[in-house]
């Protein structure tokens, strides 16, 4: 969702944030702007940057709301 040509903006609008968990699509799918470059758990960033643009909310709101999603799905 972080490449240009990426259509998934459009659905992840159609998506509740209630409903997203963050992960790294690790080692090979890296984000802009670590596109190319091996990819790691810091790159998370730059997905809850993209998101906190696709929603309009804080980066901060992403990650609390993403956070506690996993924390539910896994049961801890």
């Amino acid at each position: 969702m972080t490449y240009k040509n990426s259509n998934l903006t459009q659905v992840l609008k159609q998506i509740e944030l209630t409903k997203l968990v963050l992960e790294t699509d690790a080692p090979y799918l890296s984000p802009n702007p670590k596109r190319g470059q091996r990819n790691e758990s810091s790159y998370l960033v730059y997905v809850a940057q993209k998101l906190s643009e696709i929603y309009q909310i804080p980066i901060k709101d992403i990650a609390e709301i993403t956070t506690e999603n996993s924390r539910s799905l896994f049961g801890i």
